[in-house]
């Protein structure tokens, strides 16, 4: 059987060896810890083979804690014992089939010792297994060195008190003690009180005001340690430690807590203005025990639900335009950093965008939580599931942020400061796990626009970018998840050639919803909420896997269209741009590479923890796969982009050298022209100069005979002509020539090229 809801909570708060805390992620949600009694007490019989409630074999109380104790995981119970054991322990008790707490109860010290636990953590093991095994043994056997909040403390104890949780179905009425039903009501009046949402909005607007009135703007240097751990930490671990401190504190020497003391727990974690009066009403409100003692449950709703109260009456609104930047700061307003003044207002309209899924195998149910709802949903529990039925897991899916809606649920599931900033900041493609439960943040690529214009490469591809962060609540529970999509602030300035388009609708939150809501008996279903932190991996795999399709069919129609104009050797304007786009996809992929190595490396982390990979493993190593085939796919189109480019640039050369090839041989014929001119024209140039000379005698007569020929001058012009008559046959001839030997060459050329 699933187990219920109490485990969680003995998991988060072993270590500090008190009272179980009631809310949070960390914890799943009280409405769904108790399944509903069953008076019918023949099913218990038939089930201890007895046939009479009142037989002697009927167990005592003890004997029923541990016996239930011995049911509960053995991972969840050796992370109570030995909470900084090596990872690797949680592998081989996998690999070794040891699931459950009696499997690890049945070990021995040297196997204890193969397992790899440490001489401390192995008695500590031995010592939790004597006093579960013997009906939680006596007082004597309990460590006597040890006190509350310290590791070894009761561990016996704590484990059979948490396994004993409800009564199981079936259990007689007659078995119940007066302690046991006085825990039960405790518990439904204290389920009560947290969701009377005016009881404590009163409180907080008309006793207790803000401490400080905060407006967020740019360039804070740490928004988590100045805001989040200040004011909004109600984790397991900071509740425990105000919780110690007020014990600390504590004049009672049987440990109770005054109003005083509460009220200075409040302070501590940013509650001020509470006087006694308003304390000694909250705490007649959540009812303590009988012996007046404040456990840790019921100062942890005190907290939370003063938190709340103080969100829904002076929300922390981010004005427009404020996430251009990865830093927030906020500024009281008043003189005193620690007390100011605040302008009273009414519950706000909170611009809230959630989508919450209940689900278990059996049934589904969605609902959109409005403005006028989110206070109810926030202040109220999820509903029960029949008595047959496993408990019912929540997926809350915020679309839009705000910062107001953001801390609500930060308070409600009492989410990691860690986490929260990483949600803010938008920080990178991770996964981290903070005590028993899990952040995990994905930069999403998502096409834009109709996937059959995309699949056909005739326009250019358009992605836009998305900022997914999830938080999951670990074992032994997995019972929540809680998802908050954004758009990618820093993708318009990270995507290379801008963002096409500033926002569009993600598509991963619809399929997943689809699944979830449409099939009744799918896997989706019967699974816990680590299957729907693989899903929201593998749903980010196949977006991404989608742009990769898209830029490949782009790739190819850019190819072929280069091809041709090449063939057609055009290398004008338009090949040019097609180029240009290009070398434009070569950049764009090349942060798709970055992307899908960030998705390896969080798939990588996700499968070394030892509690996904014994019911996950399968799924995980098929996502692993996939994101193997796009990373080789992904290279491939980049090594495209960069053979298109180069058998661009050799087009342009092999143009380039034909240009120069032309203007040579223009230049070349020129020259040629001139040679023959020269050569043609220099013989009657001689003959011009030296009949052209003026050499004559005493008398004046030239000295040159053919100057005093009667006929000199008719036949200077008769040689001038023939000669030139005779010079141009021979240069015809000549050119003549020289183009069929061109030719020739070429003929002879183009054989040895063919042979």
């Amino acid at each position: 059987p699933r187990l219920g809801g109490r485990e969680g909570r003995v998991v988060e708060m072993a270590l500090a060896g008190l009272s179980l805390p009631r809310l949070g992620l960390q914890l799943p949600e009280r409405d769904s810890r108790k399944p509903t009694r069953q008076n019918s007490c023949g099913s218990v019989g038939a089930r201890s083979g007895c046939h009479s409630v009142a037989s002697p074999s009927v167990p005592s109380p003890k004997q029923r804690h541990s016996s239930n104790a011995l049911h509960l995981s053995a991972a969840a119970v050796l992370r109570m014992l030995a909470p900084k054991c090596n990872s690797a322990v949680y592998s081989r008790l996998v690999r070794e089939r040891v699931r459950t707490a009696a499997d690890l109860s049945a070990l021995d010290k040297d196997d204890l010792r193969d397992l790899g636990l440490t001489m401390v953590e192995r008695g500590r093991v031995l010592r939790w297994a004597k006093e579960a095994g013997g009906g939680c043994g006596s007082s004597g056997a309990m460590s006597q060195d040890t006190s509350p909040g310290t590791p070894g403390y009761g561990f016996g104890l704590e484990i059979c008190s948490a396994a004993r949780a409800p009564w199981m179905p079936g259990l007689s009425p007659a078995l119940s003690s007066p302690e046991d039903d006085y825990e039960d009501e405790s518990e439904k009046k204290l389920d009560d009180i947290e969701q009377q949402a005016d009881f404590w909005c009163g409180l907080v607007s008309t006793v207790a005001p803000m401490p400080r009135r905060r407006a967020v703007e740019k360039g804070c240097p740490d928004v988590r340690e100045n805001v989040l751990e200040e004011w909004f930490d109600v984790t397991s671990e900071r509740v425990a430690e105000v919780y110690n401190e007020m014990h600390k504190a504590s004049v009672d020497p049987l440990g109770g807590i005054s109003v005083h003391e509460l009220g200075l727990g409040l302070r501590r974690c940013g509650l001020l203005g509470l006087d006694d009066a308003a304390l000694a009403k909250v705490i007649d409100a959540v009812k303590p025990r009988r012996n007046g003692r404040l456990k840790l449950a019921e100062f942890e709703t005190i907290l939370s639900r003063l938190k709340l109260g103080q969100l829904f009456m002076c929300p922390y609104a981010v004005p427009a335009g404020m996430f251009d930047t990865n830093a927030f700061r906020l500024h009281p307003v008043g003189h005193n950093d620690c007390v100011g003044e605040i302008e009273r207002t009414s519950v706000p309209n909170v611009a809230v965008h959630l989508s919450v899924v209940d689900y278990n195998s059996h049934q589904c149910h969605t609902m959109e939580v409005t403005d006028a709802r989110f206070r109810e949903f926030c202040f109220g529990h999820r509903s029960r599931p029949n008595s047959h039925e496993s408990p019912l897991v929540r997926w809350a899916h915020l679309t839009e942020f705000d910062l107001t809606a953001l801390l609500c649920i930060t308070v409600k599931y009492s989410l990691h400061p860690l986490g929260v900033e990483d949600v803010i900041e938008q920080c990178p493609t991770k996964i981290d796990r903070y005590g028993c439960n899990y952040f995990a943040a994905v930069e999403q690529l998502c096409l834009v626009g109709d996937y059959g214009s995309h699949s056909s490469g005739c326009s250019p591809v358009r992605v836009a970018g998305f900022h997914v962060a999830a938080f999951c609540s670990g074992p032994p529970l997995f019972d929540t998840v809680i998802t908050m999509a954004q758009p990618d602030r820093s993708f318009a300035s990270d995507w290379p050639g801008g963002a096409t388009v500033q926002s569009a609708p993600s598509r991963w939150d619809q399929k997943l919803r689809q699944r979830l809501t449409t099939a009744p008996r799918s896997r989706l279903r019967e699974r816990r909420a680590d299957f729907i932190l693989y899903q929201i991996i593998d749903l980010s795999t196949d977006e991404i896997q989608a742009v990769i399709s898209a830029y490949a069919a782009r790739l190819g129609r850019l190819e072929s269209s280069v091809s041709g104009l090449h063939a057609a050797c055009v290398l004008g304007e338009e090949t040019l741009d097609l180029c240009t786009e290009a070398s434009t996809c070569r950049l764009q992929l090349k942060v798709v590479l970055r992307r899908v190595r960030g998705l390896q490396r969080l798939l990588r982390h996700f499968s070394s923890d030892p509690d996904f990979t014994a019911d996950l493993s399968g799924y995980l190593q098929d996502v692993a796969e996939h994101l193997d085939e796009a990373y080789e796919d992904t290279a491939q189109l980049v090594d495209k982009c960069t053979a298109i480019i180069e058998a661009q640039h050799r087009a342009v050369d092999r143009r380039d050298e034909k240009v120069h090839q032309r203007t040579a041989d223009r230049l070349n014929k020129t020259l040629f022209v001139l040679t023959v001119g020269t050569f043609v024209f220099a013989p009657m140039q001689f003959l011009a100069a030296v009949y052209g000379m003026n050499f004559v005698d005493e008398d004046g007569r030239p000295t040159i005979p053919e100057l005093l020929w009667k006929r000199g001058y008719l036949l200077f012009w008769l040689a001038t002509v023939g000669y030139l008559f005779l010079m141009l046959v021979f240069t015809c001839w000549w050119y003549i020539r020289i183009h069929r030997r061109s030719a020739e060459d070429a003929v002879r050329g183009s054989d040895e090229f063919v042979v």
